[in-house]
């Protein structure tokens, strides 16, 4: 927690500029932290609760890597699956499809996190085989999740039906 604190201080200061993108940060700092928004990660990091260390990307990213990038003007943070002559493969941990990545949208590179109040490093052999099991369950995820929705779909509608007949028999 200590250290938390000390990275809230001093780096999260920086960024508390509102008018600084965070590209700006990284090129004038080379380490950008702040919370996380958004589901796409989880259950790895949580929205708005959890915090992100990523530091400017300086060499090319390795599968298992969670790149930040930009698109359509807005910052992702995703886990790359596999690299390309032009870019990457990315995915993020709670999507269920791919992304073909270009190099130049890639600034930056998660390489720590809070999540609550412990601190976790993304070279650690636990996170690590954590960001395997992940990426090597992801068919029988999709498929179960794909799934799911279809039956929750099928569920709604006629509840949906029920609801309104039963509204007009009032």
């Amino acid at each position: 927690t200590a250290l938390l604190k000390f990275c809230r201080e001093t780096v999260f200061a920086s960024n508390m500029d509102t008018t600084k993108s965070i590209e700006q940060v990284l090129q004038e700092t080379g380490i950008y932290v702040g919370p996380t928004v958004g589901t796409s990660m989880l259950p790895m990091l949580k929205n708005r609760r959890d915090t992100i260390v990523v530091k400017t990307k300086t060499e090319r990213l390795k599968p298992l890597d969670v790149a930040l990038y930009t698109r359509g003007g807005k910052y992702i943070l995703h886990r790359v699956l596999s690299v390309t002559d032009t870019g990457y493969i990315i995915r993020g941990d709670n999507c269920y499809f791919d992304e073909i990545v270009p190099e130049e949208t890639v600034i930056g590179v998660l390489t720590e996190f809070f999540r609550k109040k412990k601190h976790y490093f993304c070279t650690d052999e636990k996170y690590i085989a954590y960001a395997k099991k992940r990426v090597k369950s992801y068919k029988l995820r999709r498929v179960f999740v794909l799934t799911w929705r279809k039956v929750l779909a099928g569920i709604k509608k006629p509840i949906k039906w029920v609801l309104r007949y039963d509204k007009r028999r009032k």
